[in-house]
């Protein structure tokens, strides 16, 4: 299988030689600019990507080479630009169809096959300015410092101490090396997945010994009512982003990273209401499984022609865990975010947002932090 996913990936970046002068002709240049302007005195460590970007930084832009390569193959490219650094967000091929008109594929650097999030991550397209929690926020869990997480304890000791190491439920600011194939049938909407890394915790190249297959299926029962679900198993852990060596006899692919979730979309003239909530767990060599549920609702509403008002509710609610003492709490903080705002849209191509976000942590108020934005997006 990894053979499989690095010749596919092979194929959707180099393999495309015989279509280059026919693509260039058929080559599409967009993207999005947005420029914020925050209250700098506030910490806003719940909204940093592994990265250190943030939706909420001055300077961001995204990117889109877009070009047809034959007939039903499309290349689609993705680069972002957080503060003048450069990132490569996406690099995949499409293949529509693949089979009959049943099944497509996009294989490479793809975008998330779970969830709904996905299409509102351009800030284009997001009513306020953060990530849901679910997409973006960095529990207390760190991989990477693997040799120094053998307890309960060690893992309570880290909590006050917020790195961006930290695993999200689902990563929105990074893509994965894999493939998907979807397609509909009526008004059924259906994916099928295969990861090199995991939703939580990505990778280019498979370093796990497996893979993370995803499943997502939607069911449009009209335009204004949209009912699915998502789920993913798979090994998460790697080499590279764990520093010790792991029990006598176990391997990467032993431990787990999965989940399973819903999706909601109902839309009824000038409102329109999104959510998504998940259970996951990770699995480690040496602590209990770790637990959370998590997700959030918005709202919409249209006010007047080009104005609207918009709100979300997030969660993020750890399970317990026990340690050698026998006490029981919580793996990490309970947290809950509100985000507000309203919003102007002089044309298609504009918008412009004044947010406010409030963070606050279960029994550590010295962590909630709020922030206060105002926002220009500007589509091309």
């Amino acid at each position: 299988m990894k053979r499989i996913l690095t010749s596919a990936a092979l194929v959707a970046a180099f393999g495309l030689g015989p279509w280059v002068a026919h693509a260039i002709a058929q080559v599409n240049i967009g993207g999005e600019v947005a420029t914020t302007f925050r209250d700098t005195e506030k910490t806003d460590f719940s909204n940093r990507t592994f990265m250190n970007y943030s939706n909420f930084n001055t300077l961001r832009a995204r990117v889109y080479i877009d070009a047809e390569a034959a007939e039903n193959v499309s290349v689609f490219t993705q680069i972002l630009v957080d503060t003048w650094e450069f990132t490569l967000y996406g690099a995949y091929a499409r293949i529509e169809p693949l089979i009959g008109s049943y099944v497509s594929a996009q294989v490479g650097l793809i975008p998330h096959p779970i969830g709904a999030w996905g299409e509102r991550t351009y800030q284009m397209e997001n009513p306020l300015i953060g990530t849901p929690l679910t997409y973006n926020y960095h529990s207390a869990f760190v991989p990477r410092s693997g040799d120094s997480l053998r307890t309960v304890d060690d893992l309570w000791a880290t909590l006050d101490n917020r790195s961006n190491g930290g695993l999200p439920v689902i990563y929105d600011a990074c893509w994965n090396t894999g493939a998907e194939f979807y397609g509909s049938a009526g008004k059924l909407d259906y994916s099928l997945g295969v990861l090199t890394g995991s939703v939580s915790y990505m990778t280019i190249q498979d370093q796990t010994g497996g893979v993370q297959p995803t499943v997502h299926l939607a069911y449009n029962f009209s335009p204004g009512l949209r009912l699915g679900g998502s789920a993913y198993y798979g090994p998460y852990l790697y080499e590279n982003g764990f520093n010790d060596s792991l029990p006598t006899g176990a391997s990467f692919s032993d431990f787990i990273n999965a989940g399973a979730g819903y999706e909601l979309y109902f839309g009824h003239r000038l409102l329109e209401i999104h959510s998504e909530g998940f259970f996951s767990y990770w699995e480690h060599p040496y602590l209990p499984r770790l637990d959370v549920l998590s997700g959030y609702a918005e709202g919409k509403y249209t006010v007047r022609a080009g104005w609207y008002v918009a709100g979300r509710v997030d969660w993020f609610l750890p399970g317990d865990v026990t340690n050698a003492s026998g006490v029981t709490s919580g793996w990490d903080y309970d947290v809950m975010r509100y985000e507000f705002g309203v919003g102007f849209k002089p044309n298609r191509a504009t918008i412009m947002k004044l947010v406010g976000q409030m963070n606050r942590f279960a029994d550590a108020p010295d962590l909630d932090h709020d922030l206060a934005a105002f926002q220009i997006v500007v589509g091309y």
